[in-house]
């Protein structure tokens, strides 16, 4: 049976790996990769692999995302098709809703690239997140840019102009294997749409079980102080009602203090006429 693999294929099967590579690594195992196709003896796909271009550091992060995040590219693709369907019914609302949506989306997602190339150990730059978030923008602008950046062979940055459509030239390794898919039926992207609020209200789900877990748990630590609290209060009781009681031997005392000083007075006055009476019957 004759091999059901086109050339083109063949080449994107060759170029895959290569643009999952860090940009450092890409040029030497481009060239090896090359340099084995010549061997077996096919000289234009070996010219075609030598033509591979680097991709740029943003094509790069973007090459992570359709490898790591893809779902996340089809949640963008399929937020781009519900907004060209709502600028076809021109409605206004809902445009504005998935606007907001839109912005956070490819916000979100170009931070996750960020983040993506800092665990490959490479630092973006902010004219390059920038270049990331044109892309993903031109992506969920136009359906051919979407495959594009889903291919994983992403060469440059994309840029929308919001009236043409992106222009894709050079912008993806192997592109006749990228073929445009055409657009999803409105009941296949409802089903989509479906999935992932489902998928979203478990989410808030987790989230708020999680919530009610802490909510708990703070309210037995309310409870804990709230009978400390009230041991409290009872101990304040009892020395309150031990310092009214020393309070009242103090007073108590004081009387007998002013007694006995009284009492030493008088005596002491009495001894002192005891001792004046002697003296004169000595005289």
């Amino acid at each position: 049976m004759a091999s059901l693999i086109t050339p083109p294929q063949i080449l994107a099967t060759i170029a895959d790996p290569l643009y999952a590579l860090a940009p450092a690594e890409f040029t030497a195992a481009r060239n090896a990769a090359a340099r084995e196709v010549k061997d077996s003896a096919d000289l234009e796909l070996a010219a075609r692999v030598q033509e591979l271009k680097k991709p740029s550091p943003a094509a790069w992060a973007v090459n992570l995302l359709a490898r790591q995040r893809a779902e996340q590219l089809e949640q963008l693709a399929d937020l781009g098709a519900t907004m060209r369907e709502a600028q076809e019914d021109l409605d206004r609302e809902q445009l504005a809703e998935l606007t907001r949506q839109r912005r956070a989306l490819v916000n979100a997602l170009a931070r996750e690239a960020s983040a993506l190339a800092k665990d490959a150990r490479h630092n973006l730059t902010v004219t390059v997140i920038e270049e990331v978030a044109k892309t993903l923008q031109a992506a969920l602008n136009d359906p051919a840019a979407a495959a594009a950046v889903r291919s994983g062979r992403l060469v440059r940055g994309l840029e929308a102009t919001g009236i043409e459509p992106v222009d894709l030239t050079d912008a993806v390794a192997a592109p006749e294997a990228s073929m445009v898919s055409a657009p999803r039926p409105a009941a296949e992207r409802k089903a989509v749409r479906d999935l992932a609020a489902v998928r979203a209200a478990k989410e808030a789900e987790k989230r708020a079980d999680e919530a009610d877990l802490e909510v708990r748990g703070v309210e037995r630590r309310i409870s804990d102080v709230e009978t400390r609290r009230g041991r409290l209060e009872s101990r304040l009781a009892e020395l309150e009602e031990q310092v009214g009681a020393l309070e009242d031997e103090l007073r108590e005392s004081d009387r007998d203090l002013r007694s006995l000083g009284r009492e030493r007075d008088r005596a002491a006055r009495r001894s002192a006429d005891l001792r004046a009476e002697a003296d004169k019957l000595r005289d």
